[in-house]
């Protein structure tokens, strides 16, 4: 439930100041009020909505940089985990990672939805570091990542798959600063488009000059 709310307030679907009615929240998703109110109290410790006396629940909102700096942490972290999968992976993860490479693309030239096969691609690379407490930090900072990117902005596969196909070379070639800095600027790139997407050319560009 959680899951679902805060992904529409990081894809602007809820935006700031928007009230969350818990009655009409629940109905929307055929629960009861009780998962809702845990879902909202979830994201008022991770700053997305905030409760108030009068008002209730309401939507904190995002601001660009809020997107830009989400993004960024993702990719130090996705970073990471590239180059340790390059050091620490082994044959068969690297295996593994070729095939959910391929299998994104099969996707995306089908004309499908690549969200679950682009998932398990880079979840592939974030196991291959073998580092328990990384992938305990990519778990909880990709709470933050829209899992809708690709439906807001679905030009952006055809770059996203020929990053990935320089990631996968970088790591099964056992390349891990170049692995590093590959998935950082991928992750980097689409933080920038999605704030693009979502607050315009005008907002997109302060955050660059201010950052």
């Amino acid at each position: 439930m959680a899951e679902v709310l805060r992904d529409e307030i990081i894809s602007g679907k809820l935006s700031k100041g928007m009230r969350i009615d818990l009655d009409e929240t629940a109905a929307e998703l055929g629960t009861s009020r009780t998962p809702v109110r845990e879902a909202c109290l979830v994201l008022v410790h991770e700053g997305l909505v905030e409760v108030a006396p009068r008002t209730g629940v309401s939507v904190v909102g995002l601001t660009p940089r809020d997107v830009e700096d989400n993004f960024a942490l993702m990719a130090v972290l996705s970073g990471t985990a590239a180059a340790w999968a390059a050091e620490r992976g082994t044959p068969d993860q690297h295996k593994e990672i070729r095939l959910l490479s391929d299998e994104v693309r099969a996707a995306a030239d089908a004309g499908g939805d690549i969200r679950t096969a682009n998932f398990l691609f880079h979840r592939a690379i974030n196991r291959a570091s073998n580092s328990a407490r990384l992938l305990i930090l990519l778990r909880q900072t990709g709470r933050l990542i829209p899992t809708s990117y690709f439906d807001m902005i679905p030009e952006q596969a055809s770059c996203a798959l020929r990053e990935h196909d320089d990631i996968v070379a970088a790591v099964t070639a056992r390349d891990p600063e170049k692995a590093r800095r590959l998935s950082e600027e991928h992750l980097v790139r689409a933080g920038r488009a999605f704030v693009l997407r979502m607050f315009g050319e005008r907002e997109s560009s302060v955050v660059e000059k201010s950052g």
